[in-house]
């Protein structure tokens, strides 16, 4: 039997979070996309068990922390919030005007590119900050959770 070398596999070490109007270098943490089937089951005549098939297609919302520049000078993600804000009181705008493109891009430990996810069609469905806490030297994180129409 002979001897082989392990598989390299994908590190969590350095990763992008590319949307329009943010500042790539602020983001810490984030997911990759995930993507699921409905089941669909059925009976069909004289068949003693339920058979189930592969239904549409659902993805998963994800959750991006990013740090808050302590100048208050970012304010892309309030500004994404206040678009959709427009658009359900009806001032003037549609869908597509808040509907952004998400890249999420994976690198090597050289900085190569080694993989991208592009989310089509994302919007914020929530945006929150961690909770006031005197005497905390942490830096401030916020989280801003994606839903979004697709993947590829």
């Amino acid at each position: 039997m002979g001897t082989s070398m392990p598989e390299s596999l994908y590190q969590n070490w350095q990763f992008a979070i590319e949307v329009n109007g943010f500042d790539v270098a602020l983001f810490k943490k984030g997911q990759e996309p995930k993507t699921e089937f409905e089941e669909v089951t059925f009976a069909p005549a004289g068949s003693l068990y339920d058979q189930k098939v592969a239904g549409r297609m659902k993805f998963g919302d994800l959750t991006l922390e990013k740090g808050v520049l302590a100048n208050g000078s970012d304010e892309a993600a309030r500004d994404w919030v206040r678009i959709q804000a427009d658009v359900n009181l009806g001032v003037g705008a549609l869908p597509s005007m808040y509907m952004r493109d998400v890249d999420i891009v994976r690198y090597d430990r050289a900085g190569n590119e080694t993989r991208r996810w592009t989310l089509h069609g994302a919007w914020v469905k929530s945006l929150e900050y961690d909770d006031l806490e005197g005497g905390s030297s942490d830096n401030t994180i916020e989280k801003i959770t994606l839903s979004y129409q697709y993947w590829d």
